[in-house]
Order: C-alpha cells, then sequence, then structure tokens
C-alpha cells in the first residue's frame, strides 16, 4: 500500500494551519459542488475512479491515472487544471504537490482552481514556519480574484501570518477586511466554511484587548503604503459627486467580496479596484468583473 501525503495534524493546529485531508479520509471534494468548477464528463469519471483506487489502498494506480489525465487533457483548461489539483492534492509528497499547484497557477490562471492553488501554497509555507512567504499567497487571491469563494479564507490567513509573526496589531486590522467580506456574519460567496467564523469570533475577542492606539498607528501605515510601487493601472466601476456616495459604493462593493477604495480628494470621487504593473493584466481583471455582470472601464493611474 503507497503511503499518503499526510501532514501531522498536530503540526498544523500549532501552526494555525488548515489543510484539507486526503480524499480518502474524507469521501467527498475538498471544495463543496457549489463552487467546483465545470469539467468535462471523461474527466469526471477518471477523477471519481482515482479518489476510489486511492480509497482501496491502490495509491500507484491512482497516481497513474491521475498523471495520464494530465497528460490528456489540453493545458489551461479547467479539465487540467483540476488534474493537477487532485494530483497535487492526492500527492505522496508535499514537493510534487507544490510544484503542481504552481504548474496550475502558471498554466491555467484563469480556472476556478487556481485561487485554490494559491491558498494551499500559502498553508504549505505556513506550516514551513514562513509567515511572510505564505502571506504573499494569501494577498495575491485577495488582488487578483477579489469575488472567488477562497477570498475569506485567504483573508483570515493574512491575519493568521501576522499572528505567526507575533504581530497581533496588524493581525487586528487584517481581521477588520475578513469582517467587512461577511465575516463572521457569513461567509461571502456561499463558501460553507463554519470554521472561519470561529476563527474570527475568537481574534476579535483578542484585538479586543489590543491598545487602540497601536490599531491606528499600524492603520495609518497601511495607507500610506497601498499603492504598490509598479501599479499603472486600475479598474474603475463608478465615480459620484459626493464622497459619501462614493464611500457608499465601497461599502456595497465590500459586502460583495469586491476589494475596493476611493480615489480622489474632489469630484468626481472614483470608486475602483486593484493595482496593476501592466495594461493586460488590468484587462484581464476587467474581463473577470464584466463576466461577473460587472460594468467598469480601465485607467490609468497618475502619480
Amino acid at each position: 500500500m503507497t503511503p499518503r501525503l499526510m501532514w501531522p495534524m498536530a503540526v498544523l493546529a500549532v501552526a494555525g494551519v488548515s489543510v484539507a485531508p486526503p480524499i480518502a479520509a474524507q469521501g467527498a471534494p475538498t471544495v463543496p459542488p457549489a463552487v467546483s468548477p465545470a469539467v468535462s464528463p471523461a474527466l469526471d469519471r477518471a477523477r471519481t475512479r482515482a479518489r476510489a483506487l486511492l480509497d482501496e489502498g491502490e495509491g500507484v494506480e491512482a497516481r497513474a491515472l491521475l498523471d495520464s489525465l494530465v497528460r490528456a487533457t489540453a493545458v489551461g483548461s479547467n479539465d487540467f487544471a483540476e488534474a493537477l489539483y487532485w494530483r497535487a492534492t492526492l500527492s505522496e509528497r508535499v514537493s510534487e504537490a507544490e510544484r503542481d499547484w504552481k504548474r496550475l497557477i502558471i498554466d491555467a490562471p484563469l480556472s476556478p482552481r487556481a485561487s485554490d492553488a494559491m491558498v494551499r501554497l500559502g498553508e504549505l509555507e505556513m506550516l514551513r514556519g514562513r509567515p511572510a512567504a505564505a502571506r504573499a499567497h494569501y494577498e495575491r487571491v485577495v488582488r487578483e480574484y477579489p469575488t472567488g469563494p477562497a477570498r475569506a479564507k485567504s483573508q483570515m490567513g493574512i491575519v493568521k501570518s501576522w499572528v505567526a509573526q507575533q504581530d497581533l496589531p496588524r493581525a487586528c486590522v487584517a481581521l477588520l477586511a475578513v469582517s467587512a467580506a461577511g465575516v463572521p456574519n457569513g461567509v461571502p460567496n456561499g463558501v460553507p466554511d463554519g470554521e472561519l467564523r470561529l476563527q474570527a469570533e475568537e481574534m476579535g475577542r483578542r484585538c479586543a484587548t489590543v491598545d487602540p492606539k497601536a490599531l491606528t498607528k499600524v492603520s495609518a501605515a497601511n495607507s500610506a503604503s497601498t499603492m504598490p510601487p509598479n501599479a499603472r493601472f486600475s479598474v474603475q466601476l463608478a465615480a459620484y459627486d459626493t464622497r459619501a456616495e462614493a464611500d457608499a459604493a465601497v461599502a456595497r462593493f465590500t459586502k460583495r467580496g469586491i476589494d475596493t477604495r476611493v480615489d480622489g480628494e474632489a469630484k468626481p470621487y472614483r470608486v475602483r479596484t486593484g493595482y496593476y504593473p501592466t495594461r493586460d493584466d488590468a484587462t484581464a481583471a476587467l474581463a473577470k468583473f464584466k463576466r461577473a455582470g460587472q460594468t467598469g472601464f480601465l485607467v490609468e493611474i497618475a502619480k
């Protein structure tokens, strides 16, 4: 019987990491059907067969089937991303899983599984004791997939990464973003993860003991360094004659899981999302918003 990739649960608990166990230990996908990506019937049957083989202790055969799925599917397709994702999830070695999750992000960035892969990479870095590296993955999910179901989990990952670095004020400021996205009063986009709500509530109790001056200092520092140095483009979603209207729009977008801001100190007050180094990056982000039914247009950031 081939051993399966199993990270010690005690270690994960100490690190504050939530890593889903292999499918054989769960009997169900790690992502609920409501948010599972659409795949072909053939891929779905093969994936189910691989799970069954693993349940039966036939790890070698399951791995061979997953390898064949990756080779047989078109690079960049949902089938390809799904095959890579499950090959990584059921891998016997952490290094192989990490390689497949990184390949998924590079070769299938528009797949619904791309953000899942980034979350897994973040969890892996937390397990390695590298919270700053983990935070980079979580922040990328929040930045590049603002309406996706992985957003809330990534935001809590950011909180945990600051806790791991023993920086409670920064963790508490990061928690505000989680609360704004609908946690603990309801996880956005139908993600049925009650654990997120419990984690946010526990952190809220810890944050109640933090000196408000420390939180204000962190918030001010964050505001001063919000724009990345290489940012050139953004996506504008709306504009208003008054700041109050713009702030109200930001609140509405936040409830929908879209991270927005108000640009400008005089009318029109522009409601924008994202910072992108290239026009192509911004165009790709705009295309995602339009597919989701949100209007907007690309703008160049004045510096």
